[in-house]
């Protein structure tokens, strides 16, 4: 099952897919007070949800509500990473290419 603020998030870089900037990669998503786990591929313009993966470069780890404050621009990934709200395990430097996509979008 696919959460619903990923599927924000998707529906919002398919139709603008400028802001993903050539990124190639999947990053798993773990939303910690739900217990669901999604998969994103983010591929040259685009991006989707996954389900036969083999591994992700990095998990973050995050509540949907935090998530959800994330994607709209009222949480700053930066300041969220450091007050904890958001975890990651694996490659960290995936975290900023994340946080400049999502930085994009939040412009708009």
């Amino acid at each position: 099952m696919t959460n619903a603020v990923i599927d924000k998030l998707i529906d919002t870089i398919q139709s603008d897919g400028k802001g993903v900037g050539g990124y190639n990669n999947i990053i798993q998503f773990t939303f910690t007070d739900t217990k669901e786990t999604a998969f994103v591929k983010f591929t040259g313009d685009n991006a989707e949800v996954i389900t036969d993966v083999e591994s992700a470069s990095c998990n973050v780890l995050i509540t949907t509500k935090n998530f959800e404050k994330l994607i709209e621009g009222n949480l700053n990934p930066q300041m969220a990473f450091m007050t904890g709200k958001i975890k990651a395990k694996g490659d960290m430097t995936q975290l900023l290419k994340l946080s400049n996509i999502l930085s994009y979008y939040n412009n708009k």
